[in-house]
């Protein structure tokens, strides 16, 4: 997690790892955050993180950013840099060894990034989304230019995920359409998703994309963008939309993963007999329906009630 203001994570059960090249990074503890200071030819740009003791007992396993990476014009060709000589290598122990755990009781899915392209991931990970906003009208050149650095990385990303022992593959999450709106999502986020979902297509395999946020202007878009699976969909009353707009959208195209909102599990925000009412309804409607594997969105929350998960199992194993 030392890297994770810049959006990179080292976990061995992701089908790649990643490595600093030309980079000094300078690590340092401030209470409880996580200071990371990256000196390079160029400059140096410096992140924090935090761990709160909320967090923690909520069962956070991300650390929160309180410092991001690009907080000013010069910070762009550091970033630049940096991502312009991260080196990209295939992983497959960790995520073998996951495969073997799970047996047969459910998939593994390969993650690449929560950010689908470049500069979505500069809007996720490496500005506060006003500020990236901000920069995109200010200077969208250097925004595009960094957006151009961080392309190989992707790309090297995509190539080892294609080739890796994973059968799905989730790249790009959190969309929303009011921040990636249509036709910022249809300039950036669409042709990338529509072209790794042809590149892992011809290997036999699949593209997850996690769509937790409002979404009801970007159906279209999903549909046309052509990836398999739709992970944590987060139904009303979360968001506005009901599942069954979203399984009639994508119905025969894409995969819902997900359906049942978080809040459903939770006694102070759902009462019992809603919460029953809702479950059957749901697994009486879809019983015997195609493309839905039903899930938690976004989460399952440390305020969950056990009981109400062991319902749901015991509701879908009857039906």
């Amino acid at each position: 997690m030392i890297d994770r203001a810049l959006g990179l994570f080292r976990l061995p059960v992701l089908p790649y790892r990643v490595t600093l090249a030309e980079v000094d990074r300078r690590v340092l503890s401030r209470g409880a955050e996580t200071i990371v200071e990256y000196h390079t030819p160029v400059g140096s740009i410096r992140t924090a993180t935090v761990f709160t003791e909320e967090m923690l007992d909520a069962g956070a396993s991300t650390p929160w950013t309180t410092e991001h990476p690009i907080r000013e014009p010069r910070d762009f060709e550091v970033a630049a840099w940096i991502f312009s000589h991260l080196k990209v290598e295939p992983q497959t122990e960790g995520f073998r060894a996951r495969c073997r755990e799970v047996g047969d009781r459910g998939v593994v899915v390969g993650y690449l990034s929560g950010a689908a392209c470049p500069i979505h991931h500069v809007m996720k990970e490496l500005m506060p989304v006003e500020q990236f906003f901000y920069a995109l009208h200010d200077y969208p050149d250097r925004v595009e230019r960094l957006a151009e650095a961080i392309e190989p990385f992707y790309a090297r990303m995509k190539e080892v995920a294609a080739d890796s022992p994973a059968e799905i593959i989730l790249l790009g999450a959190n969309y929303d359409d009011s921040i990636t709106y249509p036709r910022f999502f249809a300039r950036h986020i669409l042709p990338p998703l529509r072209d790794h979902a042809a590149q892992l297509h011809a290997r036999g395999k699949f593209l997850m994309t996690h769509t937790d946020g409002e979404n009801r202007r970007l159906l279209p878009l999903y549909v046309e963008a052509g990836f398999d699976i739709a992970d944590s969909v987060c139904p009303y009353p979360m968001t506005q939309l009901r599942l069954e707009e979203i399984y009639a959208a994508f119905t025969g195209r894409i995969t819902i993963w997900g359906g049942i909102p978080s809040t459903l599990l939770c006694p102070d925000s759902t009462r019992d007999v809603e919460f029953r009412r809702t479950i059957d309804e749901l697994v009486e409607r879809y019983t015997g329906q195609s493309r839905l594997i039903l899930g938690v969105s976004d989460m399952v929350t440390a305020d969950a009630d056990w009981d109400r998960l062991q319902y749901i199992t015991a509701k879908v194993r009857s039906s």
